[in-house]
């Protein structure tokens, strides 16, 4: 847990109490190489932290008959992921998976929310962060809706050209 506290910013502000009881709530799980920490649209009712390795967050995209699974985003030591245990309707909006051997910490929305009922300072702060995270994820798919959204008009205007149209 001191590696959370120490090198991730997202519960940064919590006092000595805050953070005894952030760790009396953190629960710890390892995760596999390959293996999913969640899935998209499941039941989102935890947010993680990575502790040690990496994960990569993915969109399943149909190809050629078959579903590849996008890495989207990678995360590591200290950041946060499953921020959609905190924000209606409560599904997670992409799949988590490990890229090497990982630890996560979760921790559960109610927990949270009873956490910063008595801490109100730290929870300001970490939904200020979080509101972060989430505003970064917008941006990068903001870019990628771009950058698809020009290979389709440049294709057409392509095409268009080629029918002399």
């Amino acid at each position: 847990m001191d590696v959370l506290l120490d090198r991730g910013a997202l519960f940064e502000g919590l006092n000595e109490e805050g953070a005894r009881r952030l760790s009396e709530i953190a629960i710890r799980r390892t995760v596999k190489a390959g293996e999913y920490l969640f899935f998209l649209g499941d039941n989102a009712d935890r947010l993680y932290v990575v502790t040690s390795g990496n994960m990569e967050l993915c969109f399943p995209i149909p190809i050629g008959g078959d579903v590849k699974d996008v890495a989207v985003e990678s995360v590591g030591v200290g950041q946060a992921l499953g921020w959609s245990a905190l924000v209606k309707p409560y599904r997670f909006t992409l799949s988590a998976r490990a890229t090497r051997p990982s630890e996560v910490v979760g921790f559960s929305r109610r927990d949270l929310l009873d956490l910063f009922d008595t801490e109100p300072a730290a929870g300001c702060a970490f939904f200020t962060r979080i509101s972060e995270v989430v505003g970064l994820r917008l941006l990068t798919f903001q870019a990628m809706w771009v950058r698809e959204l020009q290979r389709a008009l440049e294709a057409e205007a392509q095409r268009q050209k080629g029918t002399g149209a």
